[in-house]
């Protein structure tokens, strides 16, 4: 897993993201005296964001690459964050060490759900807030995959996260939980355009591309172009959309 998650320009792709953890930020009504984890950070964008809100904030991921990004970005912006290299299913925190838990389209791809959720209620305070977000099963996404690999691209069974049920197997003896279904809408000229960006910025893309030949990569090129400009709008570019489940939380 952070091998996979240690290629590719993520932050590009994660710049796209900007709508969601904007919401999700506001969503946990982030105060000053707040302790808060951000977990599978990426490049930082939620911990920044957290961060400029006063907050006491520690963000954790399992790819170094990515770490060093966003302890540059965070040093650039003149912001206070405790980045730690580690696995979300095994937090290296002491209990009950949080008030706020965060993750952006980034916990859901830890393999093992069940250890994810037990760390989770573990370094939560009583009453500590959670949120984050999960990607919901994209079929079209799906059968396009399914042509070139028979690895879930983006995680083994990462999109049971974008399941109320499953988050309730998971989280609900622990933590009293809310869900919000959101939609976030991929914007460009062309199927051409979205493709650069998944193909140069979105790790797990990257590393597919990376284990065909090059038949196969023009292959999936052309195919991934092709579903994308199904979605060509009225207005002549392109408009997908990507739904997500917003999941947030209050530890019991």
């Amino acid at each position: 897993m952070s091998e996979v998650w240690s290629v590719g320009t993520y932050e590009r792709l994660a710049a796209r993201f900007a709508p969601v953890a904007e919401e999700l930020v506001a969503r946990l009504a982030i105060r000053p005296e707040d302790r808060v984890l951000d977990l599978a950070t990426g490049t930082g964008e939620i911990a920044r964001r957290v961060a400029q809100l006063g907050a006491t904030v520690s963000a954790i991921d399992v790819a170094g690459p990515m770490l060093e990004k966003a302890r540059r970005a965070a040093a650039e912006a003149g912001l206070q964050i405790a980045f730690e290299l580690g696995d979300v299913e095994y937090l290296p925190y002491d209990d009950g060490c949080f008030d706020v838990l965060v993750s952006n389209f980034g916990l859901v791809f830890a393999p093992d759900h069940a250890n994810v959720a037990s760390e989770l209620a573990r370094v939560a305070v009583p009453g500590g807030r959670l949120g984050f977000t999960a990607w919901k099963p994209n079929s079209k996404l799906g059968e396009l995959y399914r042509r070139f690999t028979e690895e879930p691209i983006e995680g083994r069974e990462a999109y049971e996260w974008g399941r109320e049920d499953h988050v309730e197997d998971m989280l609900g003896d622990d933590f009293e939980l809310e869900f919000e279904d959101g939609t976030l809408w991929l914007e460009a000229e062309s199927g051409e355009e979205i493709w650069k960006l998944f193909s140069e910025s979105a790790p797990p893309v990257v590393a597919l591309l990376e284990r065909l030949d090059a038949a196969q990569r023009g292959e999936f090129h052309q195919a991934f172009v092709e579903l994308y400009e199904g979605y060509r709008s009225d207005g002549g570019g392109v408009r997908a959309p990507r739904r997500y489940l917003l999941v947030l939380g209050k530890r019991k």
